[in-house]
């Protein structure tokens, strides 16, 4: 049973989702997308979310870097797309976030 009442930080979660027996946090998976996960997690109210980041790399371009929101669910563990998927700023991104947590409207 996991502590639904836990200070959650980004080592848990991706401890919880490996304990899981999930791949959100996968190498192979984060390689493929570029994908980074950021460090601040934003936990309130309406929920525990965080920040990845992706970045498109084609054979002729490299797209910039966008972030994406995502909410962690601790039971059962599931992460979710909450924003548009790499769509956003950095600044965006931490806003709708850290909204989101509050239990605010993005």
């Amino acid at each position: 049973m996991i502590d639904t009442e836990k200070i959650w930080d980004i080592d848990d979660i991706k401890m919880a989702d490996r304990a899981a027996g999930r791949y959100f946090f996968e190498q192979s998976s984060m390689r493929f997308f570029r994908s980074r996960i950021g460090n601040t997690v934003y936990q309130g109210p309406g929920g525990i979310y965080f920040i990845t980041s992706e970045q498109f790399v084609g054979s002729q371009e490299t797209a910039p870097r966008k972030f994406t929101v995502r909410r962690f669910i601790p039971d059962p563990v599931d992460i979710r797309t909450v924003s548009d998927f790499n769509n956003l700023t950095r600044s965006q991104a931490h806003t709708i976030a850290k909204r989101l947590a509050k239990g605010l409207q993005p």
